[in-house]
């Protein structure tokens, strides 16, 4: 039953409002709006995830090697040994890919996370602020494990299951070190937090942009037409139920219904320069790419094949991105090699993001190089014969 109060509370309501604005996903102390936000907003997303995944798109490059290189090396500039190790098998079976991506997410969106390994199937699990119910700190105030719950929904049932685990962390200095569990931070720890939350002064654009957007629909955007069901003053209380029930399928943000004489009351007022909030949007993402370190053709998805886009603004967009890229990966590198650690006993010197659009310009330039010396022997002989 709609009630005709009802649907005057909500006359002129917006048609569509993001579940962002809807379930109010402002508060960046909060894990469930710092997660809400990364799932939900498109900026936030393309700046954590969509980012990560480019960044882990192919097997990172370790010294020594641990995968097993069939094919040549991808540049003559890249040398890479020949692999004495070789985990490619288990690297894929057990989607360690997909669990460097994670970390990456998980930290940079809460500051740290905890990995635990297992040898068997689902092989690791990554666990937030929302599963950790306690840290465990020896006398020194060192981190030593911690109490974990999590649940699941079994895929294809309504039932949940519940799960409960004491983690020990892995530590170099202790003997006999049974820890499976490792603690990850990310960027430099900021007073007794773990580390250091990537959205944190970004947080507000993020805030400005949504409710610009919201502004944007409200005023540019909104359905171009708006039904009205006049009522005769002496309507029945029940036949002006009926009409409002019908009226209900097509949508209280569609519609209104009321007596004759409140509907002369009501006044259109139509919106003017929805431009003025369009450029403000347009400079406040702007700033938010600049925030970011990223470039604006990264946001707004102007990429073609090979680049981001053409000329010479490709590369230094490319370049800017490789660049970001790279520091996210150096904060998280001494981790990767850990786990690396835990799992094979491998000690890792050095590892690195493998950046295919980074590899592409050492072979292009590697091939102008010998293009050019072609070039040159060929204009010798010809001097040579003259």
């Amino acid at each position: 039953m709609t009630k005709l109060s009802d649907m005057i509370e909500v006359f002129g309501v917006y048609a569509y409002k993001s579940a962002l604005i809807q379930f109010r996903a402002e508060n960046l102390e909060s894990w469930k709006h710092r997660e809400f936000t990364v799932k939900r907003d498109w900026l936030a997303k393309s700046f954590i995830t969509k980012l990560d995944e480019e960044m882990l798109a192919e097997n990172p490059i370790t010294t020594p090697n641990i995968f097993l290189v069939e094919d040549t090396n991808p540049a003559p500039d890249l040398e890479i040994e020949p692999s004495q190790y070789d985990v490619s098998d288990e690297w894929e079976l057990e989607k360690w890919l997909s669990l460097f991506k994670t970390i990456a997410n998980k930290t940079r969106t809460h500051r740290y996370c905890v990995v635990q390994l297992y040898n068997k199937a689902p092989w690791w699990r990554v666990f937030y602020e929302r599963e950790i119910q306690k840290i465990d700190y020896d006398k020194n105030d060192n981190p030593v494990g911690c109490k974990v719950q999590w649940d699941k929904k079994l895929v294809g049932a309504d039932q949940w299951r519940f799960h409960e685990e004491n983690l020990e962390f892995y530590r170099n200095e202790r003997t006999n070190n049974d820890g499976t569990a490792l603690l990850v931070g990310y960027g430099i720890p900021d007073d007794d937090e773990l580390g250091e939350c990537e959205l944190e002064d970004k947080w507000d654009l993020l805030m400005y942009i949504r409710y610009m957007q919201l502004n944007i629909a409200n005023n540019a955007a909104k359905t171009a037409g708006f039904f009205h069901w006049m009522f005769g003053d002496g309507i029945k209380p029940d036949e002006k139920q009926d009409l409002l029930d019908a009226a209900d399928v097509v949508g209280t943000g569609s519609g209104v219904g009321a007596t004759e004489s409140q509907l002369k009351k009501i006044e259109a007022i139509f919106p003017k320069n929805p431009e003025f909030t369009i450029k403000a949007k347009e400079d406040a993402i702007k700033s938010f790419a600049g925030a970011t370190r990223l470039p604006l053709s990264f946001f707004l998805g102007e990429r073609i094949a090979g680049g981001m886009n053409s000329g010479m603004a490709g590369y230094i967009d490319e370049g800017k991105v490789t660049k970001v890229k790279k520091y996210i990966f150096s904060q998280l590198a001494p981790f990767y090699k850990k786990l690396i650690e835990m799992r094979w006993g491998i000690i890792i010197d050095k590892i690195e993001p493998y950046i295919q659009a980074e590899y592409d310009a050492i072979e292009l330039d590697v091939a102008e190089k010998s293009e050019n010396k072609e070039n040159i022997k060929e204009d010798d002989e010809n001097a040579e014969i003259a």
